[in-house]
């Protein structure tokens, strides 16, 4: 009769998850009917892993005896306390065994004169609780110790988590923030953010916003980052925001800002200012020099004036030419039927005298006539064409290529063997006043200039509507690329300058 009743325990237990382990227990008495110990009526697979030994059943055994752990973790003291009162109970257990601490849910209830246990591993469960909890712990430690403001509010905007230093930003404290909104908190002021906040909760979409009135407090600027937060059915419950203070960033811009303005508005004047001075100059050299009863000596030095004075006069054109780029909205242009040939022939005549030891030969390929400023066309290849004398190695010749496949643009390809660009200089070879080192037992510059020149370079063909494209290596030297519209675009931005 007992192993029917037994039967139908282990019968019921085997609906249990696969893991869990089932053991029925008969108790063991004193004289004095008191519990000593448990015998193993019944057991699964499971129980006899757990709690027998291998070389013999659990069945007919005594608990305590094959299982010393269970009085030591709680277990046995469950399995009677359930025996006696004939309530059953859920207990979490634990033991050490070879691979460490191994945790179980015992579910203990009773039966006739004892108990039976149902054991399930929670283990893994355990370890996944507590590796939550130490991620839990460590993004509260994170949160806790940010500098920037980070806070979640519920559906009807109130404060329903803040770190320190949202609290610092209403310089409040927390318990005089939580549960209440912005409105409350700042009155009028809090419009924008407000309206920023129901802007994110409406579309659903995280959102960056800067401005002075966007996060938590006020007199300062922010960044604040905003989204909603959602559960798991995709309902939104909640908004986040992390607010960041760049008042101090966005002053120092400012500041920086205005001391550029400042600095090329002197630029400005004082490259305008001395154009007449350097004029007259050039005017006394010039009547000097048109004397013919001077003597050698003094036309020697009326010659070294003239000279100077027109490259101080070049000087002086480059700086009026970077204050009108960067404060006029670009280098003006007087765009007219244009011979791309005939200007690099005279550029070429201009730049050859100073460079005896090398060359430049021009290739023309195609129709080479647009509508372009013949002036500044002049300037652009004056500086390419130089730049590629003064890099190329003595004894060498630079090549300029008129290419005009293309019946809508003009390529103007200029192209030296000189030693490659580093590579450090590269993102910096448009930017005004940068000049390169000159190369290590390379050519010396004939003359230094203001480093403008590439900058200009990439100003006037901008202003026509057209790029410059840059390769440079060991092997194949260094090419400067100028692609033009036909017709000249000033009022169109073009790409900046990209390297092949």
């Amino acid at each position: 009769m007992q192993s029917g009743r037994c039967n139908r325990v282990m019968n019921n237990g085997a609906g249990a998850p696969p893991s869990e382990a089932v053991v029925v227990l008969r108790s063991v008495r004193s004289a004095g009917h008191g519990i000593l110990d448990f015998e193993c009526v019944s057991a699964n697979a499971h129980a006899e892993r757990w709690l027998g030994r291998e070389e013999r059943s659990l069945v007919r055994q005594r608990l305590l005896e094959e299982a010393p752990w269970v009085g030591e973790c709680g277990l046995f003291a469950s399995c009677v306390r359930v025996a006696v009162r004939r309530e059953p109970e859920v207990v979490r257990v634990s033991r050490q065994s070879s691979v460490g601490t191994v945790w179980m849910l015992a579910r203990v209830s009773p039966w006739e004169d004892g108990v039976v246990v149902f054991l399930e591993d929670l283990t893994e469960r355990m370890a996944s609780e507590e590796a939550l909890r130490r991620d839990h712990d460590l993004l509260h430690a994170v949160i806790e110790s940010a500098t920037d403001a980070i806070y979640v509010k519920d559906l009807d905007a109130r404060y329903v988590l803040i770190n320190p230093a949202t609290a610092r930003a209403f310089n409040r404290a927390p318990q005089d923030i939580l549960g209440r909104t912005d409105l409350e908190l700042l009155g009028d002021t809090a419009a924008p953010a407000v309206t920023n906040d129901r802007e994110v909760i409406e579309s659903g979409v995280t959102a960056t916003y800067e401005d002075a009135d966007g996060g938590p407090g006020s007199d300062q600027i922010w960044q604040t980052t905003k989204g909603v937060l959602r559960r798991g059915d995709g309902t939104v419950y909640g908004l986040f925001g992390i607010s960041r203070d760049v008042t101090a960033r966005r002053r120092q811009e400012h500041e920086r800002d205005e001391e550029a303005r400042f600095q090329e508005r002197f630029i400005g004047v004082l490259g305008h200012d001395l154009g007449n001075p350097l004029a007259a100059v050039r005017l006394s050299a010039a009547a000097l020099l048109a004397q013919p009863t001077l003597t050698p000596e003094v036309r020697r030095v009326a010659q070294r004036i003239d000279g100077s004075a027109e490259r101080m006069a070049r000087l002086v054109k480059q700086l009026l030419d970077f204050t009108r780029a960067r404060m006029a909205g670009g280098i003006p242009l007087r765009p007219r039927e244009v011979c791309m040939a005939s200007v690099c022939r005279r550029i070429i005549s201009e730049l050859e005298p100073a460079h005896p030891e090398q060359r430049v030969d021009l290739e023309v390929d195609g129709e080479c006539r647009g509508v372009w400023d013949e002036e500044r066309l002049g300037q652009v290849l004056s500086n390419l064409v130089g730049n590629a004398l003064q890099h190329s190695p003595r004894g060498t010749s630079v090549r300029v290529r008129l290419a005009a496949n293309d019946p809508l643009f003009q390529r103007v390809e200029v192209h030296n063997l000189g030693p490659p660009i580093p590579d450090s200089l590269r993102p910096r070879l448009f930017a005004p006043f940068h000049r390169a080192a000159p190369d290590p037992g390379g050519p010396r510059p004939h003359r230094h200039g203001l480093g403008l020149g590439l900058y200009i370079v990439s100003q006037i063909v901008t202003a026509h509507g057209g790029w410059v494209d840059v390769a440079s290596s060991l092997d194949a030297g260094t090419c400067f690329a100028v692609t033009l519209p036909r017709i000249a675009q000033a009022s169109e931005e073009s790409p900046p300058p990209r390297w092949a």
